[in-house]
């Protein structure tokens, strides 16, 4: 086998189709059909199960793919690194960005900044949080990672470089019975309509562990991405939901700002870190990124922890992902 070959068959694993994959390495389908079962034959092993209508990988596949994916990265790496001893840092750098807009750290200021330094690489951002940030880390389709998760809540294998703790607030309606309350409790949402963020997602691995330690529950009925989207929503009393406190801040008018409550909670935060992985990546443009980031972004030493002077960290065992990331 070659890389070349590697390519192919990473190419339809992303594609689920073969026509689009042929389309994207340049190659006739006849052509890459060939490639793929010559492979499958070198291998001794069917990689993918195609009907005329479909394609899946095979569980010799999905293995094959996921080895593929780092020999090819480590090549770019190699080819990067190599090409920066006569030249300017290029290649790739793919970052996973819980958000760029909301809250009190730069983060578009950085990309600037990092684009104006090392203007030969191709920065690719991802909206992935959570667990699939963590994976996409391990598995090398990210070398770089801003996360809402607390350390003890990653598997090993991924450096962690905690920015901020920020108070999770809850959020109600104009003309909700909770407004001015100040303060509560979540057993007090327990018959409200929830508006929730995504499974898998930073946030809510959060809120999780902070009804989890209240012994509440909740009805949900939404599953949202964005937390500036909860807010607002909740805002017009579509539902009540928990954001950070930087969202918040964004998104509720001053002459509202008694819709946002604080929660009688001290361990309710979400932390914003960087995330790669342990050891840290080996490619030129990353480890440039690593450098301006940990000498411009706060944190480092002494995390800025938003409005809670005080607040313990939270307890090991809060929504702990397993050590496979599932």
């Amino acid at each position: 086998m070659d890389l070349r070959q590697m390519e192919y068959a990473v190419a339809i694993a992303d594609e689920l189709n073969f026509t689009r994959a042929a389309a994207r390495c340049r190659i006739g389908q006849s052509g890459l059909s060939h490639q793929i079962t010559q492979l499958e034959r070198e291998v001794g092993a069917r990689l993918f199960d195609r009907t005329s209508r479909s394609v899946r990988l095979t569980q010799s596949g999905q293995t094959f793919v996921a080895c593929a994916r780092r020999v090819l990265q480590a090549v770019q790496e190699m080819q990067a690194e190599i090409a920066s001893f006569d030249g300017p840092v290029r290649g790739r750098l793919r970052i996973g960005s819980l958000t760029l807009t909301a809250g009190k750290i730069d983060h578009l200021g950085l990309l600037r900044e990092y684009q104006e330094a090392y203007p030969a690489v191709e920065v690719t951002l991802s909206d992935a949080d959570g667990v699939e940030a963590i994976t996409q880390l391990l598995t090398g389709e990210l070398e770089v990672a801003v996360i809402a998760l607390h350390e003890h809540q990653l598997p090993q294998g991924i450096a962690y470089h905690l920015l901020r703790l920020a108070p999770l607030v809850a959020i109600v309606g104009r003309r909700h019975r909770l407004r001015g309350a100040g303060v509560m409790d979540l057993g007090e949402l327990a018959d409200e309509r929830f508006l929730e963020c995504s499974p898998d997602t930073g946030l809510r691995m959060q809120v999780d562990a902070a009804f989890d330690r209240a012994r509440a529950r909740r009805r949900s009925v939404c599953a949202l991405r964005s937390a500036g989207d909860l807010a607002s929503l909740a805002l017009e009393g579509i539902g009540v939901t928990i954001v950070p406190r930087p969202v918040a801040d964004a998104i509720i008018p001053d002459d509202h700002a008694d819709c946002v409550l604080r929660l009688d909670d001290p361990q309710a935060l979400q932390p914003l870190a960087l995330a790669h992985r342990d050891p840290a990546p080996a490619s030129p443009a990353a480890q440039a990124f690593l450098r301006i980031a940990l000498t411009r972004l706060p944190g480092q030493g002494a995390p800025g922890l938003e409005e809670v002077p005080d607040a313990p960290m939270p307890q090991s065992g809060d929504g702990l992902l397993s050590e496979a990331s599932d």
